[in-house]
């Protein structure tokens, strides 16, 4: 398996990327995949970094990105919205699909990274299949406050968590904490609300009912949105033959430990193995 830089461009803007090529016997399928709002191509505790080398010594090519504002890719992360994440998951679609040998394409997004999976996917003939983690419906416009409240307590949770690591109080005191960042990942949702984005993202929504491809849902068991997210999505994929819902027994929503990590990948291979070993 080999490890290279990938750069290409949306709207003027440069975003950088990794690519992982299996070094013989590569599959037609690439694996592109999706963080959220709060990390960048690396995932949670690296999950993707793990993911990307198991899935290409497996044959399939992944390439991991940062969207527009975040890691290394240009762009103000102050002035980035879910469609414009959904605009530059596109985009490199059809990036991966001018790599040689390459003919599929599997989205895979963890929490908000898979709403814009669902946004990519939807009324796309060039994604065949979409791995979906702890997603939360996509524009959920008619959640009620109580939800995005709950939610934003969650986020508030994990950064008052961080406040008592070293590595913390280091980048406070260097100047390196992204505040419009944290801003955004706390009350975005409540904004797009206010500027009628989810509006948009309900008509994606909609189109995603009739997406044809394979998909794989996983949520954690402790995850408190997994209940109602994985209730909405299996009434929206219920004329979709090809869907899958897992569960990882006692994980959280990120999939904070070494086993919940582990089962995860192990379920995604077998997925992805079952759906995309013969490249139909």
């Amino acid at each position: 398996m080999r490890e290279v830089p990938f750069v290409f461009e949306n709207k003027q803007q440069k975003l950088y990327g990794i690519l992982h090529l299996p070094e013989s016997g590569q599959k037609q399928t690439a694996v592109i995949f999706l963080h959220g709002w709060g990390t960048y191509r690396i995932g949670p505790h690296r999950i993707f970094v793990e993911a990307a080398r198991e899935f290409a010594s497996a044959g399939f090519p992944c390439l991991r990105f940062d969207f527009r504002g975040r890691g290394e890719s240009e762009g103000n992360v102050a002035e980035i919205t879910l469609l414009d994440m959904i605009d530059d998951a596109r985009q490199a679609v059809r990036e991966m699909l001018k790599q040689q040998g390459i003919s599929q394409i599997v989205l895979l997004g963890l929490c908000s990274g898979g709403e814009v999976a669902v946004g990519a996917a939807a009324s796309n003939s060039d994604v065949n299949g979409v791995v979906l983690l702890s997603t939360p419906l996509l524009g959920r416009q008619a959640v009620s406050n109580n939800d995005d409240v709950r939610q934003t307590a969650n986020f508030a949770k994990s950064y008052w968590q961080k406040l008592f690591l070293p590595a913390t109080w280091r980048k406070i005191f260097s100047f390196r904490v992204n505040y419009g960042a944290i801003f955004r990942i706390l009350f975005g949702r409540r904004q797009q609300k206010q500027d009628g984005k989810p509006m948009k993202e309900a008509a994606l929504m909609e189109d995603f009912k009739s997406f044809k491809g394979a998909c794989l849902f996983v949520y954690g068991e402790k995850d408190p949105e997994a209940a109602s997210s994985e209730n909405a999505y299996r009434k929206a994929c219920a004329k979709n033959e090809k869907t899958v819902f897992k569960t990882i027994p006692e994980a959280n929503h990120n999939f904070y430990s070494a086993e919940w990590k582990k089962e995860l990948i192990r379920q995604i291979s077998e997925w992805m193995n079952t759906n995309f070993s013969n490249d139909k």
